[in-house]
Order: C-alpha cells, then sequence, then structure tokens
C-alpha cells in the first residue's frame, strides 16, 4: 500500500455535528466572510502506482510533494526476506508499463505540473536513484566491477530503469539541477548520476552535458554530504577517457585532493581517492597527483605508519590503496611511494582484518614490485613473507591478488630460496590443488549434465577464472627460478596439477598453465616426468592460442624436449613437426607479426634438426623454405637464428644441401633415402615428387638400398671388395703412405664396379650417343614415376655415377 496522506481531509462525522450545532443556535447578524476554497472530502487508499502517477501531475505542490514522498516510501528498501526486491519489481513495472518514469523526468524540469519545486525535485532525485540501483552506486560495489564480477543490482533489473532514464532524456535536468540554487537538490542529483553512470556511454554523455565541471563545483560547497555525493559521482562518472580529458583541463586534481583528500569526513575520503584513481589513468592527471603532493596524501591516508596520528579507516584504506596501485604504473611513481615510505605503509596494511584492504593492498604491492629496487624493499619489508600468509586467507580475491604480488617478488635466486624458506612451496600447492579439485567437479558435473540433461543435478559453477590465472602466473614466476623449480618438482603431485590445468577450458587459465610447465621442461629431471604425463600434444595445441607469452612458452617448451634423442623422437611421433613450422608465420590477437614466438619457433626446429629423421621431415614440410626467406628479413633477431637453423638443417639432410648448394661437401655423409631433384626447382619432399605426373623433363634420382635391392647388393659387393683389399678401420684412420694405397686402390674399384653397371667408360667425343637419356625414360616408365632409382639404370652419366 502506499502510505498517502492528502492535506486537509475533512472528517464527514465533524461535517454532520458542526451542522446540528449550526441549527441549534440563535440567528445572528449576517458577517461577510471571505470566501474559502472548497474542502475536498479525499482521503484515498491507493494500491497501485498507477495511481501515484495521476497524483504527481496535479498542480497542487501539497499533493504533488505527498504522492512523491509515498512512491519513494513504495521503492525503499525494508522489510524481511524479498519484500525489498518484490517492492522494487513491482514498482519498476508500473513505473515502466504505466509511463511513470517521463512523470518524474518533468518534474524535475522548469515544466513540472506543480512548478518548479525544491522539496519535489529531491524526492524525485531520490526516487529515480532508487530505480537505477541505489546499491551499485556504493563505491565498493563498484570498484569489485574492475575484478569482472557483475554487481548484484545488475542481475535484479536496475539496468533497463537506467537506460530508460537517459533514453527519455532524463539525464540533462538532472545535470542541470547540479546548479540548483538549494543545495541540498544539487547534492541529491549528484547522487542521481553516480546511481545512473555505470555506462561508458551514460558516462560520456554526463562529460557532454558539462556535468564534469558542476560536480567539481559542488565539491567546493564545504556540505559534507554534497561533497561526498559530488565525490561519488565522479568516481563512476570518471572512468570515461573523456571525461578524464576533462578533468585536467578543468585543472580537477587540484580540487579532488584539496577539497576530498584534505577532507575531514571519511565517505568523502574514501569516494575522492576513489575518482582520483580513475582520473589518473590520464597522463596529465597523473602529473598533477605528483606535482600537488598527492601521492603523499595517499600514503597519510592508510594511517599505517608509526608516526601518524589518524584513525586508521578501512573503507579510506581500501580506496587509498587503489589509487596507489593504478598509479604504481608508472615508474616515477613507484619510486616517490617506495622514498616516501609508501611501502612500508601498503606491507603493514597486510595487517588488517579487513579482507578489501589486504585486497588492494596487495595490488598496490605487486603493481610495485615492477621495479628492483622496489621488489628488495618489499621483500625486506617482509611483504613476501606476509603474501605467502595470506594464499591461506579464506577470501578468494585476496589469495589472487596475493598470487600476483608473489610473481612479481620471487624475481631471482635470494629471493626463490626466501620463498622456500616461507613455506611458500606448500601454500601454493595447497593453493593450486583446491583449485584443481573445484575445475574437477566442475567437469564432472557437465559431463553428468550432457549423459543426462533432465537428472535434477545440483548445479556446479565454474571455479573463478582471475584466481586460476593468478595462482598459475604465480607458478610460472616460480618455475623461473632453479631453487624453486626444483622444491616444485619434489612436490608430489604439483606439476600433475599445473598439467590439469593446461586443459582447462578458458585459453588464459591454460595458456598460463603452459607458460608455466614450459619453465619445467628446461630442467633434465623435469622433462621425463612431463613426457611421462605426455605434455607434447598440449604445448603443441598451445601454439595455435592468440596470447603471445603463450605461443613463445609452447615453442620453447617443445625446443626443450628436442635436446636429446628420446625427446626429438616423441616431438616427431606426437606431430609437433608442422605445428611449429606453422609457428614460423605466428600473429598476435591482432593479427600482427609475433616476431618472439617466431624465433623461438625457429630455435626449436633447429634443435630438432639434431637427428637425420627430423631434418629430413621438417625440410619435406617447407621449414626449409620459409627458413630461407626469414634470412632476409629486416628483423635481424630473426635473420641470424634462421640462418643457424638452416644450417643444422643441412647438415642432416644432404638432399636438402644438394638441392641448395648444387654439391655436398667432403665431409658429408650421405644415407639411405636421400635423392637428387635436380636444380632450378623448389624444395619438393620425395613423397610428393613420386605422386607427381610422369614428365619426360623431371628427373629425381634416389639412392635408397633399404628399398632398392640392387643397389643393396652393389653395396655389399663392394664391402667384400674393399676388404680384401686390406681396407679397415685402422687403415682409414692412418695417412702413411701404405695406408694411402689402399684407400686409392678402394676409390678405383669403387669406380671400376659403378662404371661396369652404369654402361662401361664413354669417351667425351662419344657421351652424346650414349644414350643414358632414353635408359632414364626406361626407369621412370617402370616405376610410373619420375623417381629413379639409381640400381635401375644400366647406362649413365657423371651425375648418376
Amino acid at each position: 500500500d502506499f502510505p498517502f496522506h492528502s492535506p486537509r481531509s475533512p472528517d464527514p462525522q465533524a461535517q454532520q455535528q458542526r451542522k446540528m450545532a449550526d441549527e441549534d443556535e440563535e440567528p445572528q447578524s449576517e458577517v461577510e466572510e471571505p470566501p474559502k476554497e472548497p474542502q475536498l472530502p479525499l482521503q484515498p487508499h491507493v494500491e497501485h502506482p498507477g495511481t501515484l502517477l495521476m497524483l504527481l501531475q496535479s498542480p497542487e505542490q501539497s499533493v504533488t510533494l505527498n504522492a512523491a514522498k509515498a512512491l519513494f516510501q513504495f521503492a525503499k528498501d525494508g522489510g524481511n526476506g524479498d519484500e525489498p526486491k518484490e517492492i522494487m519489481m513491482k514498482l519498476r513495472g508500473g513505473l515502466g508499463d504505466g509511463g511513470g518514469i517521463p512523470v518524474l523526468i518533468k518534474l524535475l524540469t522548469k515544466e513540472a505540473w506543480c512548478g518548479v519545486d525544491p522539496e519535489v525535485q529531491g524526492v524525485c532525485l531520490l526516487t529515480l536513484a532508487r530505480l537505477a540501483g541505489e546499491a551499485v552506486a556504493d563505491g565498493r560495489l563498484i570498484l569489485r566491477m574492475r575484478n569482472g564480477e557483475r554487481c548484484v543490482a545488475d542481475k535484479n533489473g536496475e539496468e533497463r530503469c537506467r537506460l530508460k532514464t537517459v533514453e527519455l532524456g532524463g539525464l540533462r535536468p538532472v545535470v542541470e539541477l547540479l546548479r540548483s540554487e538549494e543545495i541540498e537538490v544539487a547534492g541529491k542529483a549528484a547522487f542521481c548520476l553516480a546511481c545512473h553512470a555505470l555506462d561508458s556511454p551514460v558516462r560520456l554523455a554526463v562529460h557532454i552535458l558539462n556535468g564534469v565541471k558542476y560536480l567539481l563545483s559542488l565539491m567546493k560547497t564545504g556540505d559534507d554530504i554534497v561533497v561526498n555525493n559530488a565525490a561519488l559521482a565522479l568516481s563512476t562518472v570518471l572512468q570515461h577517457v573523456e571525461a578524464k580529458d576533462k578533468l585536467h583541463s578543468l585543472k580537477g586534481m587540484k580540487v579532488l585532493i584539496e577539497f576530498g583528500l584534505s577532507s575531514d569526513n571519511v565517505d568523502v575520503q574514501e569516494n575522492a581517492a576513489r575518482a582520483i584513481a580513475y582520473a589518473i589513468e590520464q597522463e596529465g592527471n597523473l602529473k598533477d597527483l605528483r606535482r600537488l603532493e598527492g601521492i603523499d596524501k595517499l600514503i597519510e591516508m592508510l594511517a599505517a605508519l608509526p608516526d601518524t596520528d589518524r584513525q586508521p579507516n578501512d573503507k579510506v584504506r581500501q580506496s587509498a590503496s587503489f589509487a596507489l596501485a593504478i598509479s604504481a604504473f608508472d615508474s616515477e611513481c613507484r619510486t616517490e611511494i617506495r622514498q616516501k615510505e609508501g611501502l612500508r605503509a601498503l606491507s603493514n596494511c597486510l595487517a588488517s582484518e579487513e579482507a578489501r584492504v589486504q585486497e588492494e593492498a596487495l595490488m598496490a604491492l605487486a603493481n610495485c614490485a615492477f621495479d628492483i629496487p622496489c621488489k628488495q624493499t618489499i621483500g625486506a619489508l617482509g611483504g613476501l613473507k606476509n603474501g605467502i600468509g595470506l594464499l591461506s586467507n579464506p577470501e578468494l580475491s585476496v589469495v589472487a591478488n596475493a598470487c600476483v604480488a608473489l610473481s612479481r617478488l620471487v624475481f631471482d635466486f635470494m629471493s626463490g630460496l626466501d620463498f622456500i624458506e616461507e613455506d611458500g612451496v606448500s601454500q601454493l600447492f595447497e593453493v593450486l590443488n583446491n583449485y584443481c579439485q573445484s575445475y574437477s567437479k566442475y567437469q564432472e558435473y557437465k559431463e553428468q549434465l550432457e549423459e543426462n540433461p533432465d537428472a535434477g543435478i545440483d548445479p556446479v559453477e565454474l571455479p573463478d577464472l582471475r584466481l586460476g590465472r593468478a595462482i598459475l602466473e604465480n607458478c610460472k614466476s616460480c618455475a623461473e627460478q632453479g631453487n624453486v623449480r626444483a622444491s616444485m618438482r619434489e612436490k608430489e603431485g604439483f606439476f600433475p596439477n599445473m598439467f590439469a590445468m593446461i586443459k582447462h577450458e578458458d585459453e588464459i587459465v591454460s595458456g598460463m598453465a603452459c607458460q608455466a610447465l614450459a619453465n619445467a621442461a628446461f630442467d633434465v629431471e623435469g622433462r621425463p616426468m612431463l613426457l611421462d604425463m605426455n605434455a607434447i600434444p598440449e604445448f603443441v595445441r598451445c601454439l595455435t592460442y592468440k596470447d603471445v607469452d603463450t605461443q613463445l612458452s609452447a615453442a620453447r617448451a617443445i625446443g626443450n624436449f628436442a635436446l636429446d634423442s628420446h625427446g626429438r623422437k616423441k616431438v616427431r611421433e606426437s606431430g609437433a613437426m608442422a605445428p611449429l613450422v606453422q609457428q614460423l608465420q605466428a600473429k598476435d590477437e591482432n593479427g600482427k607479426d609475433a616476431i618472439e614466438p617466431r624465433r623461438a619457433a625457429i630455435l626449436a626446429i633447429g634443435k630438432c634438426a639434431s637427428d637425420r629423421a627430423s631434418a629430413v621431415e621438417l625440410c619435406d614440410i617447407g621449414a626449409l623454405s620459409q627458413l630461407l626467406s626469414l634470412m632476409d628479413t629486416h628483423w635481424k633477431q630473426l635473420g641470424q637464428a634462421a640462418e643457424d637453423a638452416v644450417e643444422r638443417l643441412l647438415q642432416k639432410s644432404q638432399s636438402a644441401k644438394l638441392w641448395l648448394r648444387g654439391e655436398l661437401d667432403y665431409e658429408d655423409m650421405t644415407s639411405d633415402g636421400w635423392f637428387d631433384m635436380g636444380v632450378g626447382r623448389p624444395y619438393t619432399s620425395l613423397d610428393s615428387l613420386e605422386t607427381e605426373e610422369v614428365n619426360t623433363n623431371r628427373e629425381v634420382l634416389l639412392a635408397d638400398s633399404n628399398r632398392d635391392p640392387k643397389l643393396k647388393a652393389m653395396v655389399e659387393q663392394l664391402k667384400q671388395d674393399v676388404q680384401a683389399i686390406g681396407l679397415t678401420q685402422a687403415v682409414l684412420d692412418r695417412r702413411d703412405a701404405a695406408s694411402t694405397e689402399i684407400k686409392r686402390k678402394c676409390m678405383q674399384k669403387i669406380a671400376q664396379r659403378i662404371s661396369e653397371v652404369m654402361g662401361g667408360s664413354v669417351p667425351y667425343e662419344a657421351f652424346q650417343d650414349f644414350g643414358y637419356s632414353t635408359e632414364v625414360q626406361r626407369c621412370k616408365a617402370l616405376r610410373k614415376s619420375n623417381v629413379v632409382w639409381i640400381a635401375d639404370l644400366k647406362r649413365g652419366g657423371c651425375r648418376h655415377r
């Protein structure tokens, strides 16, 4: 029911009593009385918002005001259970379907039916704020939105009302009321804007209507409530990039620091610090913050240094830490924070009992830890120890930020040693293990749901993705240090848990797991563990991810596996060669050339080319051609690496070397399967050459005693011949006259045998009439291929011999 009370509502029974009394009285002389306005006997019992909407359009100020108050009372939260939600939903339905929002908007303008009335305007502003979802204007909820969490109010439907108000032009009168002479109305207008400016288009509209300028003016009024509402509104509007620029042009940082951070009111300090946090994402505002000693003010607001006389306030600490975290993206700010004991204050804030303070302080420390001096200072202040302790915090957001901070604080051997001594490996394992168990339950739920969608199983939510990414980022950082990596390897279940996460459905989580495991593949002791888990196919899959760091790590991991013959065999059997070659054309998520992943792929190919089977396969699938093109690239880091990889391929694939350079060196050792495709044609694999259509102008020579029994018999015969001459390994190793003579006789014997099977000796002048070309065509017809098995030839020229 709407608690509406009409002014001057006559009582019918009292009227009847007065009438009877008038009849009993004696007539008196007539005295003229001024005419009275009729008093309407109205005391309605309103049950539907539509009735109140009609009363809001009354020309009588008192009626409109009471109706507006009744409407606001109806919208106000209160009661038990779901009553507030039900009331809000009913009111939204009534206002949306009955056109009530336009009525409220009109009451804010000069065209209001009752005329311009500050009281009515104030109540209507609060009602619009309530419709827009007053709860989401709470600064702490807005702050949570940057972690990707939706506000509860967005789920309850307030977004529809916010957008409806904007669509109907409600922002303009609200912004105009920021200049109202009634300071209370202006403050309520600021609060209403804060409730609506949760979407980027709305923030832009407020900026275009000069909202930033008017809100800065309200910051100077001295009224704590009005100043707080203005700061709150700025903390939402300044999330738009153009609003940040406008603030800088208006020198707004000075206003926020002087009238916000320096205020005695903690609510004002909180919202002003949050507004500054968003403002300093623009470079000019950041410079103003440093110039106006804003860093000092923010550190002072933490109330965490021994010489402070301020009383600590958790909300203020949270927003001040947030602002310091944003400022710490700048190197000069990081230095200033370190020099002015900001790191000590932030480290002390980790001891707070409020989880949100711990969360923001951790993020500020993490951002400061981009610099080596800051890392060292934080470690000396016990920040590393405190961060490890917070890994067991019941608040998952605190755990996530602790993981991010620790990932930047473990950066060298000594910090890794401290991490081990403070039992960081065990704590990190517990966090990772709990997350893996939660994800396993989620996977089981999905499988059960797919098998039986109507089973009525209790839903299981996907574990927080941000937490998973943070945990694996910490694992990656720790695995970069050899001593920590060894400790992680010794911890039973650590590597298997990381490997389980590489199969995560979220590409970012999976990519972070890939980066962590890639470091594990660096050690001789770690690679067998990963091979037993069949990790290579997962690394191959990660080569296709959009994230450049993941591509880089996957290519490095595959290269690490190729450091020994067993690993190269596994890489080849896992089908990793073709994806590695494709990685030579790697792109980032924006479609631009990814240089470092390409370089890592080149190095991995060079390592895989250490055995002949891998080298031949790589050449066959296009690695040689692509590497040759990369040798001439303007990226020097690619050109040198590509040149080295080409040399490695040519050392093991004589077929490729003969194709590229037209000759083999004395040190080259050919083996079964090598072929000569001729000159002037693109490099082509033997399999492709054998399936080509027969062409009289195409001649490919193949020497493979495993496939060619005639060649095998010839080789065996020659081995017997040279042994009969006296050729042994000892003779081969000596260079004395006797040994040299034996070798000369062996060469003559080999030449004689080859001449016999190739048609005998041929005078130079008779070479053109020798007929070897016809013999080549006969051999091609025999095999129905352009590939000529060398032992099939009965006549041959110099190339064949």
